[in-house]
């Protein structure tokens, strides 16, 4: 731990390694899985996700911000088409590399939402730009490289792919937590991770396959809610 403290972004970059590492194992292991034990798993990681989702939404503090966040986000997400585009650049990987994976776009936009949304992605890269903790990334990192096992057991090597835009976002949060500073309540951690729950609520319901919902267009959101919280 003391080791990735002094390394830039080093929670970021073990989070990265984790889930490189799981879903490497997961699609060298996904073979010998059966088709229907690899359905229940898939099933119950929906059904986990959803849980998660529905905890963390329940503890927001402002309704308002994070209702008007939601809905702003995903009217700006919709214009801006960020959905198909996601979606189009996980077709443009799996063209780019010649992987014939049917489910690979799924998998890449699922594990891009699944490890990207979340509020210790948020709040662990604040942390470790602000104080060098890399604390919870690391924990983080435990637990999607355990997932990326299941999910590129299921959905194949687009799990792995979604290593570049957590390196990204993460980092790219780890890099600006100092000029944020003044604006980091407690309210506005509260609010983000409200947020980030109905995103990952929405994400079970899609695991589950009761719902198509276009989650990526709801992406802006988490930038409104910060601008709506401090406004507030």
């Amino acid at each position: 731990m003391e080791f990735l403290s002094g390394v830039p972004a080093g929670g970021t970059l073990f989070n990265v390694a984790a889930v490189a590492l799981g879903a490497t194992l997961g699609l060298a292991l996904g073979r010998f899985i059966p088709e229907r034990l690899n359905h229940t798993i898939f099933h119950c990681f929906g059904l986990f996700t959803l849980c998660l989702g529905v905890g963390m939404g329940l503890k927001m503090q402002d309704a308002v911000a994070v209702l008007a966040s939601l809905v702003l986000g995903a009217l700006i997400g919709d214009w801006l088409r960020l959905d198909d585009r996601l979606n189009g650049l996980g077709d443009l990987l799996k063209t780019r590399f010649h992987l014939a994976e049917g489910h690979f776009t799924q998998g890449f936009v699922t594990a891009t939402l699944l490890f990207c949304t979340g509020s210790m992605g948020i709040i662990g890269a604040i942390d470790d730009g602000l104080r060098h903790d890399p604390t919870l990334l690391v924990t983080k990192g435990v637990i999607d490289g355990v997932a990326s096992v299941f999910l590129a057991g299921s959905l194949g090597p687009g799990v792995l792919f979604s290593v570049l835009p957590i390196a990204l976002y993460q980092g790219g949060l780890t890099l600006l937590a100092v000029h944020m500073a003044p604006f980091l309540t407690e309210r506005l951690y509260t609010n983000l991770s409200a947020l980030g729950g109905l995103m990952i609520l929405g994400i079970g319901l899609n695991l589950l396959g009761l719902t198509k919902l276009k989650l990526c267009d709801l992406l802006p959101g988490l930038v409104l809610v910060v601008l709506i919280t401090v406004l507030l």
